[in-house]
């Protein structure tokens, strides 16, 4: 407990002591005086009566405290003990970027083999006290800018996670972050019914700068990735932990880089964790997978006031063949001109030609609505597809998904509105187990 100033080992969030139904109401509690609970823990905050409390998820790694009459917090730590001699396990998957470079001899910044992976190592020889997990780090062979990543790389990773799903409590992927939201939107649905957490970090400034961001996103990363009952892919930054596939690199110039313009953090970091219990996914029912076969043969098109309607007529015309969906950014809600006949006679063929036509915005912020302007009525006629509140990463990423799941057209774009990991609001609901 906090009294005398042991901290209890195993994955802890630092927690104020406050009084217990038990303790003496009277007593004085000291501004300094600090009590360490695991985070599943933080719950049981304040419950006076008998209770039982799961540290620790799945095969590897899990164990069990359990209250039996323990009256208050207190009590329960110093009758069951903290977990110190059995750790959770993390794998930590490091791919690249920013956090592992170095200057080069020309004074450029490049990965450099092996140097994040011995500051790993140190970090945790440093905190043997701490609450860190036992973690295993897996370096890739080529360290890739995340600009460099790709959809083969991607299900790499998916099949990495797959591999070592048993022995592993939690997940880590260290990466660049120009592309860091587009890997968390197609993992999302890339790991189906998954049941641990996965977390994918990385930094605005390389380790090696005293001013760097990177030992923060990494301490915090490997320890939300063991000790949270939070199952799906989500990305951490500064003091975040978003959605995977509600997130979105936002500014390229700050360490609180990242938004989820259109949802809550699902946890945040400050004295405590303090995590939105009522926005995380449910644990799966069924068996944990790997889908890996995605379509991404897919367009986006920003449309702007200039633009060349002909190209678009020509990609609907003709683009059957190497384009599956055609994602177009427009204003505002999903609004575009009405009065240009060319646009609306475009994706009129497209749609006739096989291919999904799906609406997002250009705003960084909202929905796309189908019903509020005319036209809005007038692409929905033609069997355009509203993308709701996605951001344009989960869009391309789910329409990849559905379309490797070997569904038509119509099937997929009567899919892309049906919430399946969390990606969209309530548009649709009740396909998630087809899927």
């Amino acid at each position: 407990g906090g009294s005398g100033g042991e901290k209890q080992r195993g994955v802890w969030s630092l927690f104020k002591r406050k009084r217990c139904a038990q303790e003496d109401k009277e007593r004085s509690i000291s501004g300094n005086n600090w009590l360490w609970l695991p985070p599943k823990l933080l719950e049981e905050q304040d419950r006076g009566f008998r209770r039982s409390a799961h540290w620790g998820r799945g095969k590897a790694g899990a164990m069990t405290l359990t209250a039996t009459a323990c009256e208050s917090q207190t009590e329960l730590l110093a009758a069951q003990g903290a977990p110190s001699n059995m750790k959770a396990k993390l794998l930590c998957l490091y791919t690249g970027g920013t956090m592992g470079m170095k200057h080069n001899s020309a004074g450029m910044l490049e990965p450099i083999p092996g140097y994040l992976t011995e500051q790993i190592q140190d970090i945790l020889n440093c905190h043997t006290s701490e609450a860190l997990p036992d973690t295993t780090v897996v370096e890739y062979d080529t360290l890739l800018d995340s600009c460099d990543m790709n959809p083969e790389n991607w299900k790499k990773i998916a099949l990495d996670i797959q591999d070592n799903y048993q022995s592993y409590d939690g997940f880590l992927v260290i990466m660049g972050t120009d592309t860091m939201a587009y890997l968390a939107s197609a993992l999302s649905f890339m790991l189906e019914n998954l049941g641990k957490t996965v977390v994918v970090t990385g930094s605005q400034i390389p380790f090696v700068k005293t001013y760097s961001d990177a030992r923060r996103n990494l301490l915090s990363s490997m320890t939300l990735a063991c000790s949270l009952d939070i199952p799906e892919v989500t990305l951490f930054f500064d003091d975040k932990l978003h959605r995977g596939n509600r997130s979105r690199k936002a500014d390229s110039g700050s360490f609180d880089a990242f938004s989820s313009p259109n949802f809550p953090p699902l946890a945040t970091m400050g004295l405590s964790v303090q995590v939105n219990k009522q926005l995380l996914l449910p644990q799966p029912k069924a068996r944990f997978k790997v889908h890996t076969t995605m379509d991404f043969r897919v367009v986006v098109i920003k449309y702007v006031p200039y633009f060349d309607t002909n190209a678009l007529m020509r990609l609907a015309k003709h683009g059957g063949a190497t384009c599956r969906a055609i994602v177009l950014e427009l204003y505002g809600t999903g609004n575009g001109p009405q009065n240009d006949e060319r646009l609306l006679s475009a994706l009129h063929v497209a749609r006739q030609n096989g291919i999904v036509v799906v609406i997002t915005s250009q705003c960084a912020a909202g929905s796309v609505l189908s019903t509020t302007y005319s036209i809005n009525h007038h692409l929905t006629s033609i069997g355009v597809v509203p993308a709701g509140d996605m951001t344009t990463e989960a869009t391309c990423a789910k329409l990849a998904y559905l379309f490797g799941k070997g569904l038509s057209p119509d099937a997929v774009a009567t899919s892309l509105t049906v919430n399946l990991r969390g990606e969209i609001g309530n548009f649709s609901q009740g396909a998630q187990a087809k899927l």
